[in-house]
């Protein structure tokens, strides 16, 4: 595994009480470098970060829990980040959880008039999910959806 990306995601703090202390501005940066070293790294590294990162609950939470900052002034690139999140922690801490917010990725892209498929499949060539397989299927998306 990518000692970098073990150091950044252990560095960057996560409070149960604060929800939020892992989107202040500060740590932006360290978040966008461990979206670079997982996109670059290869697929045995990919898995040994997959690893690590869904044996500690509080390294899920920290994923789970940034929102990048570029929602409307990128939402191709918020969306990827999303999907790499989705795909790291590949389900943990609740994968319910993610299939919803898979759906409604979906669905913000179309209202961005943004080629979703593309951009999903784009994803799952960095790193695939099987959460992935589920929204990429129209019934089993629609069926998501409530």
């Amino acid at each position: 595994m990518s000692e970098r990306f073990k150091e950044i995601i252990t560095q960057i703090p996560f409070d149960h009480g604060d929800l939020k202390v892992v989107n202040r501005k500060e740590y932006q940066p360290l978040f966008e470098e461990l979206f670079e070293i997982y996109k670059n790294s290869s697929p045995l590294e990919k898995s040994s970060i997959n690893e690590f990162v869904q044996n500690d609950i509080d390294l899920s939470y920290k994923l789970v829990h940034w929102i990048p900052p570029c929602l409307e002034s990128d939402p191709k690139r918020y969306v990827m980040y999303r999907l790499i999140s989705a795909s790291i922690r590949d389900g943990k801490p609740d994968f319910r959880d993610d299939l919803l917010e898979l759906v409604h990725l979906w669905d913000f892209l179309e209202e961005k008039g943004l080629d979703t498929q593309e951009i999903f499949e784009e994803a799952i060539t960095i790193s695939g999910s099987f959460l992935f397989d589920q929204i990429m299927d129209p019934k089993r998306r629609e069926e998501l959806r409530f």
